[in-house]
């Protein structure tokens, strides 16, 4: 066998292995989302079934381990009853004052979240200037050392300078001497 063979056969066979795994996953999380759903079902939700129906809840009850829930639509002439499984609500539509709760509390936790952002921000700014004024004393001292040691530069420069001049008289005397 080629090795691009053996290649393309382990990777049917990891395929074949993974994808149940992801598949029922999958199907757990949908489950229990759909049984949370069908929990919380009360009367009075708006609902939409999976068959396209919508309706409000009017009654709920249990009929051999099941559990079924009549749903009234239409309005007027042409209002409606239809019983269907729980399981058969395929949406909860949720009513103006519990969408208005799940906004406070949403803007309460994203507030607490912007309260812990902008201390950590602080945090870092504080952290940051800290560094920043260790890095000026540092520069500080090292620009007084640099001055002190020009001077003391300057003052051998001044020295060195003098003795050439010394040199230089040296030797143009001893031209004159010379000639």
């Amino acid at each position: 066998m080629d090795t691009t063979q053996i290649i393309l056969i382990v990777f049917i066979v990891l395929l074949i292995i993974i994808y149940p795994i992801l598949i029922s996953t999958r199907n757990k999380k949908e489950n229990q989302r759909m049984q949370e759903q069908t929990n919380s079902l009360k009367r009075g939700d708006r609902v939409l079934t999976t068959s396209g129906v919508y309706g409000t809840i009017v009654d709920l009850h249990l009929e051999e381990d099941k559990k079924i829930v009549t749903i009234e639509t239409g309005t007027g002439k042409n209002k409606g009853y239809i019983s269907v499984d729980a399981y058969a609500i395929y949406t909860v539509f949720k009513d103006e004052e519990e969408i208005k709760a799940e906004e406070n509390k949403d803007l309460k936790i994203e507030n607490k979240e912007d309260k812990k952002d902008t201390k950590l921000e602080n945090k870092v700014l504080d952290h940051d200037k800290t560094i920043e004024s260790e890095n000026n004393d540092q520069v500080s001292t090292e620009t007084k050392k640099n001055e002190n040691s020009d001077s003391a530069l300057t003052d051998n420069t001044d020295e060195n300078s003098a003795s050439t001049k010394k040199k230089r008289l040296k030797v143009s005397k001893k031209k004159d001497e010379i000639i």
